[in-house]
Parts: C-alpha cells; sequence; structure tokens
C-alpha cells in the first residue's frame, strides 16, 4: 500500500524541483556551448585535418616517421629552447613539431613536416578544431584570448550548476527507471517536451555525471587554490607547480622554471633517431611524443611518451633521458592512489584513450546532453505559455489586453533561439569561412572566428526580432533552414575551393576528409528535416489558442521529430 508522502519529503522535492528549474535555466543557454563545442571536441583532430585541407596531399594514415624527417626535424628544433615532436598515427598523419624559442620571444611555433621526406607542409592558418576544444572550457574568442582564466571561471560555474541541476533532477524524479522507458508524443506539448527531457537525461545520466564531476576535477586548482597554498607554500606562498608536479608522478626538479621573456639557452641538435630507437627498446607500447627541456642544473633532458591509447588514465608512460650522460634519468609510470584517481578521471573526461567506435559512441552521449539541455530550456518556456493560456481561459487576462505572452518569457525563448539554433548555425559559419576567407588573408585564424561570432550574433538579433519586435512563427525554421543549409552546402564549397573534395578524397581513401564532409552533410539534412517540421501551418479556427502568440513556441517533440 502506498504511504501517503509527509510533508518534509514533499518539501524537499518541490525545493529541489525549484533548484533544478533555476539553476538549469539561469546559466543553460551557457552550458549548451560548452556542452555542443566539447562533443565537437572528440573529434577536435579531425576537424584540424579538414580545415587544413593542403595535408590531403601525399596522406597516408599512421606512417612512422623517416630517419630522414626526424633528421629534418632535429634541424629545425636546434635553435629552440624547448619543443616538443609529436609522431604521426591514425588521425594525424604529419610530424607537428611545437617549438619554444630561445630568444625573449617566446610564442610557440608550430611546424608540420611530411613523415617520409620531411618536407615542411605549409598549409592554411587556422585553429582548427582546437577552437571548439578551447571555447569549451575557457570560451576562448582569439587565438590568443586575453581572459583565459574568467573564462575558465565562469565555464567552473556553469559546470557546477549543471552538476546541481543533474543532481536536484535525480531528488526531483519518483519514477526514475519509469522515465527511462516514458515518451508519449501524442500527449500535449509540455507533456511531450517533458517525456523528452526526461528520456534524454535519464538515458545517458552516469555519463553527464561523470563529464561534469571531472570538468570540475581538472580545474580544482584554480577553483580551490587555498588548500594548495596551504600545502605546497614554497618562495611565493603558492606553489602549485610543484602540487601539480606530484599530481602527476613527477618528481619536483624534473623541469628548469624560467620566468616569461627570460632569454634561454638553445638546446642545439638532439639525435631524435637515437632517442627514439632507445624508448622504443625499453617501451612495451609505441611511443606517441618526444619532448626535450631542461632540468633546474641546465642539463639537456629529452622525454619519450608513450601512446595515451593503452590505458584509461591520463599521463601515459614516459621516459626521462639525460642527454649529456646518455643514462635514464627517470622512468615516470606513477601507481599511487591519488595520482591514478587524478588521472582516471582527466583521461574520462579527455577520452584520449578511445577508438573509432567508443569516440562516436561518446559523440552520441555528448549531443544527446545537447538535448536534454535544449528540452529543458524549451520546456521552460512551453509550461508558462500553457499557463497564460490557463489563464486566459479563466478570464485572468482581460479581453481587451493583447494575447501575448509576458515580455520575461519572450526574451527567455528569444535566448533559447539563438543558443540553440544559432549555434548551429555559428559553427557551420565558422567552417564555411576556413574555406571562402582567401588563404593569405591577415590575422586569419582571427577572422574565421570573427565569421563564428558574427553568425551567432545575427541569429540573436533574428531571434529577438522574431520573439519581441515583430512575433511570428518563422523564427525557429528560417533559422534552422539556414544552419541546414549552410551545413550541407560545406562539401560543395570544399570542392570549389580545394582540392580535396568528395570525388578525390573518396578515390584515394584520404578518410579523415570523406568522413568530415560526408558528416557535414549528413547534419545539414537533419537540420534542414527539422526546420521542414517546424514550419507553421495553419490551424482549424476550434484549435486555435486563446491565449499566446506562438512565436515562440516550437512544436511538441513528436511533430519535429515526425514520429
Amino acid at each position: 500500500m502506498t504511504q501517503p508522502a509527509t510533508p518534509e519529503r514533499e518539501g524537499l522535492r518541490q525545493a529541489m524541483a525549484w533548484l533544478h528549474t533555476w539553476s538549469g535555466l539561469v546559466l543553460g543557454w551557457l552550458m549548451f556551448a560548452i556542452f555542443l563545442t566539447g562533443t565537437l571536441s572528440f573529434y577536435r583532430q579531425e576537424i584540424s585535418l579538414w580545415m587544413r585541407p593542403e595535408l590531403q596531399a601525399g596522406y597516408g594514415p599512421g606512417q612512422p616517421p623517416s630517419a630522414q624527417a626526424l633528421l629534418a626535424a632535429q634541424r629545425a628544433a636546434a635553435q629552440s629552447a624547448q619543443w616538443s615532436l609529436r609522431l604521426p598515427d591514425e588521425r594525424d598523419p604529419t610530424l607537428t613539431l611545437q617549438m619554444r624559442p630561445s630568444g625573449e620571444q617566446q610564442r610557440p611555433q608550430t611546424l608540420r613536416l611530411h613523415p617520409q621526406t620531411g618536407e615542411v607542409l605549409t598549409s592554411r592558418e587556422t585553429m582548427g578544431g582546437d577552437f571548439f576544444y578551447r571555447f569549451h572550457f575557457e570560451l576562448r574568442t582569439a587565438q590568443n584570448g586575453r581572459w583565459v582564466l574568467q573564462g575558465r571561471w565562469v565555464v567552473g560555474v556553469a559546470t557546477l550548476l549543471m552538476f546541481i541541476a543533474l543532481l536536484s533532477g535525480i531528488v526531483t524524479h519518483r519514477r526514475i527507471f519509469k522515465d527511462f522507458f516514458t515518451f508519449r508524443p501524442g500527449k500535449n506539448a509540455q507533456r511531450a517536451w517533458l517525456d523528452a527531457h526526461n528520456l534524454s537525461g535519464v538515458l545517458v545520466l552516469p555519463f553527464y555525471l561523470m563529464i561534469t564531476f571531472s570538468g570540475l576535477m581538472i580545474f580544482h586548482g584554480l577553483y580551490l587554490p587555498v588548500g594548495i597554498a596551504a600545502a605546497y607554500p614554497g618562495p611565493s606562498d603558492n606553489d602549485a607547480a610543484a602540487y601539480f608536479a606530484q599530481l602527476r608522478g613527477e618528481p619536483g626538479d624534473l623541469r628548469q622554471r624560467t620566468e616569461r621573456g627570460t632569454p634561454t639557452q638553445p638546446l642545439g641538435g638532439l639525435d631524435l633517431a637515437h632517442w627514439l630507437a632507445a624508448s622504443t627498446q625499453r617501451s612495451k607500447h609505441p611511443i606517441a611524443l618526444l619532448q626535450a627541456y631542461r632540468n633546474p642544473q641546465g642539463q639537456p633532458m629529452v622525454e619519450a611518451v608513450v601512446t595515451d591509447r593503452t590505458r584509461l588514465q591520463y599521463r601515459p608512460e614516459r621516459w626521462v633521458w639525460d642527454v649529456r650522460s646518455g643514462e635514464l634519468a627517470h622512468h615516470l609510470n606513477p601507481t599511487g592512489p591519488a595520482v591514478r584517481t587524478y588521472g582516471v578521471l582527466y583521461g574520462l573526461h579527455m577520452a584520449r584513450f578511445a577508438g573509432p567506435g567508443l569516440r562516436a559512441l561518446l559523440l552520441l552521449l555528448g549531443l544527446l546532453g545537447c538535448l536534454m539541455i535544449a528540452t529543458g530550456l524549451v520546456l521552460w518556456t512551453v509550461k508558462r505559455g500553457a499557463r497564460a493560456q490557463a489563464g486566459a481561459r479563466r478570464g485572468a487576462t482581460p479581453p481587451t489586453v493583447p494575447a501575448n505572452r509576458p515580455w520575461g518569457g519572450r526574451l527567455v525563448a528569444a535566448t533559447n533561439m539563438a543558443a540553440l539554433g544559432g549555434l548551429s548555425l555559428a559553427c557551420a559559419a565558422y567552417l564555411a569561412a576556413n574555406r571562402l576567407l582567401p588563404t593569405q588573408w591577415p590575422d586569419r585564424p582571427d577572422a574565421e572566428l570573427a565569421c563564428f561570432f558574427a553568425a551567432w550574433g545575427l541569429a540573436l538579433a533574428w531571434a529577438l526580432a522574431s520573439n519581441l519586435l515583430r512575433p511570428h512563427r518563422w523564427g525557429w525554421p528560417v533559422l534552422m533552414g539556414l544552419a541546414g543549409a549552410l551545413w550541407a552546402a560545406l562539401p560543395l564549397i570544399s570542392a570549389f575551393t580545394t582540392p580535396a573534395h568528395l570525388g578525390r578524397t573518396l578515390a584515394q581513401g584520404a578518410w579523415p576528409w570523406a568522413l568530415a564532409d560526408l558528416a557535414f552533410a549528413c547534419t545539414g539534412l537533419v537540420l534542414l528535416a527539422v526546420a521542414y517540421k517546424l514550419r507553421p501551418r495553419p490551424q482549424p479556427a476550434t484549435q486555435r489558442p486563446v491565449c499566446t502568440t506562438g512565436a515562440d513556441l516550437p512544436p511538441a517533440p513528436h511533430a519535429a521529430s515526425g514520429a
């Protein structure tokens, strides 16, 4: 027999429902952007390759570097104070050399080399997939953004509210298992949107909890510096570098610390082939990265890093060599409980261990997370629209008053439209700008980002006009239609502006470019189908709503999905 709910228990659930609603709404738009760009970051390297079509010539997946190519990298890095060389693999076929010059000008430089000939591969300047990656945790708005720390704080607050919304949502749902199997597209709009929100939320709830909690943990040093300062005071009263070195399982004196702008001595030519062969001989797994730096005594050191696809824990096994003596200085493979816990949380969030199948699954889970946030935001406006209609039917709204929703509700609806539909358009504009801007355009990466934010700003203007200035029902379909058309046109734009078109990439087996084009086309078709389903349709006079402009209320999910 079901016991009646006590007032205390009902009060807790109501309190959690209030907390769930408002913690989700306040920064829900930002969380949608973070979740979508973070989901795209699972394919960060593939997007970067697509945005550098010049690298498609001579593409060969996973070719080991030749001695000639290593010698070319060795010469290029000789005058650097610090460098890292990422070896080619199936996701990035080039030798990628990142160098920090030894002079006062210490801005890092990146050089891409052919893995067989060592020839420098010249490609257009772009942030590529790194923009989505950087945006999702620091809201990067320029290639060398100035407000990185502030962005990380904002993202941290939004992530904390997301975590609170998830936990309060669990408490709010009485029948969380039943919600897993419940979707009633034939019911009214509010019920259908609620079911879609519950279904997308419950279906992969462990993934949401993991990704938000691990995201908070990665930057715990930024959010909770007092504990680190108490345990690691150091000469500056907060030696965070020593703390994180220990958390990575490194000795505190592994690297030389230099002030920014201080000239340092170049490392000189290091025999890369020798150190790669020595590390490969000791390691059970392939070497993915070589790094060179100086230790606190000024001795050059070479560090070989094993591929991070062999285990869940981030920071894979490393071999550190003393260049002058030729001896192995350190074998870093931390296995302590704290180091392993932090490494596993970090690794789960970054998912660098994932193969093609698991990465596709993570993409799907991330998109479901976007759907959960989007349905929650739309549900907020739908519920208040239903209340306004009910109030009008009861006569709460005088007949002489125009049947409009409150201004605040329409503002939220406009923001929903700009955040959910506008971001899709902005992402497509960013990719299209990569193909349409001249390759010699000054500050080209920032110009691509300007196109992204300009498209997003135009979407916001359209949403405000569609909901506040002259409300109408074409706001959503026009915005989704534009986004879909631009996504679908990306392969055509690529074919007309670069040699890396589908006819060539499919024939040559250049799968990163070919699959990206096909994925963009499919995304465009899906968005166009959504726009078609959202188009306004005439309603019989007897079913017309009594009180709403309807401009900001998309149809229920069944209408959008065609179910």
